[in-house]
């Protein structure tokens, strides 16, 4: 899986259980991770090591919050190297964390949806019918 099941889980107790405010919390990564992507490509594009920088922070941050270790790593890579200057292959980079976030977005939604249909976060859950 690409997210780790730990973290929802320390996710949810930080929010004092609330499956609900959980489901809100993917629904804003799911919304949000794409404009990120998006923008550390033009940033790629432009040179714009920054701009670049600051976006995988940022989603380095909120890929770690859900467990998305794969992506987590790969964007403070990213946002290693933007501090010790523009990486030569800054585009195919940003293209493996787009890919990551891809992977980490699917898993999120399955989640999502065990979450509404009223069962718990988790890869055991999905396509569960016992009730």
């Amino acid at each position: 899986m690409a997210v780790a099941q730990e973290a929802l889980d320390k996710l949810l107790d930080l929010i004092g259980g609330d499956q609900d405010s959980l489901a809100e919390l993917i629904e804003s990564f799911l919304d949000e991770s794409p404009l990120l992507v998006e923008q550390m490509r033009r940033a790629a594009e432009s040179g714009d090591r920054s701009g670049l920088g600051r976006a995988a922070h940022t989603l380095k941050s909120s890929a770690r919050d859900f467990g998305a270790n794969e992506l987590s790593l790969l964007c403070a890579a990213m946002e290693k190297s933007c501090r010790d200057g523009l990486p030569s292959e800054t585009v195919m980079e940003v293209e493996l964390i787009a890919g990551a976030c891809d992977t980490a977005k699917k898993d999120l939604s399955s989640r999502l949806a065990d979450l509404k249909r009223g069962g718990q976060p988790n890869e055991h859950s999905i396509g569960d019918s016992t009730t």
